[in-house]
């Protein structure tokens, strides 16, 4: 039950931002290949921050647009839910995070791990916000701050199985997920030099109904996640 009702309170928060919103939100960020031109100076300062997810790994559910829709799609999920909160650890986040840093170690010089003193969600908009190739919240100040020239956001927004559904009704079974967001930024400009969305599915091989351990969605998990790897070591 806990479960449901804090997915219930996600998605009306979620309605309300939609709502106040409405047709102004930006356009998305397409990817950008990394732009080596000023990682690579020797005295280019590069810090790089984790942003962990807000949960635990759980199944994302989208489609379910409505409360009762989502209550039944919930409910449809939530011994899948018990089992990936339970036996999907972090370690495979934190594997993403080091093969981050490694990648930056050996490309470029001047890499080291950083803490935000401010959450990014809770910086400022930057004034070219609808821009294109510009970050929408305002990261400059970090560059004094924290002596940078450049900041490396890697971000898991969400990670365990996704499901999507026509209203209450499911469109297919649970997938393996995994899903974030890796950027850098000139904090001289709060200009991207690189940016990639990760947004990875794998379809589980036979049935998915299995409780307790639901071994096929797990396998799936653990695929997407190699996914997001390969497609990070490729982009860097």
């Amino acid at each position: 039950m806990r479960i449901l009702r804090n997915k219930i309170i996600y998605l009306t928060g979620l309605l309300s931002l939609l709502v106040l919103t409405g047709c102004s939100m930006a356009p998305p960020q397409p990817d950008l290949a990394i732009n080596t031109d000023l990682l690579s100076q020797q005295e280019t300062k590069i810090g790089i921050h984790y942003v962990a997810p807000n949960e635990n790994a759980t199944t994302h559910i989208r489609g379910a647009n409505c409360l009762i829709c989502y209550g039944v799609a919930s409910a449809l999920t939530s011994g899948l839910d018990t089992h990936l909160k339970a036996k999907i650890s972090t370690e495979d986040l934190d594997a993403i995070k080091e093969l981050v840093y490694t990648k930056y170690s050996k490309r470029f010089p001047n890499v080291r791990m950083v803490n935000l003193t401010t959450p990014v969600g809770d910086l400022k908009d930057f004034k070219a916000d609808q821009q294109l190739g510009f970050a929408r919240k305002d990261f400059k100040s970090f560059k004094e701050e924290l002596d940078l020239d450049v900041l490396v956001i890697m971000q898991v927004r969400g990670y365990g199985a996704h499901r999507s559904f026509s209203e209450y009704i499911p469109n297919g079974d649970p997938q393996g997920y995994f899903s974030g967001l890796l950027y850098s930024i000139d904090l001289n400009t709060n200009a991207y030099l690189h940016y990639l969305s990760i947004d990875e599915k794998v379809q589980p091989t036979g049935a998915w109904d299995q409780p307790p351990s639901y071994p096929s969605v797990t396998t799936a998990y653990y695929q997407a996640v190699e996914n997001a790897k390969k497609k990070i070591d490729k982009s860097l």
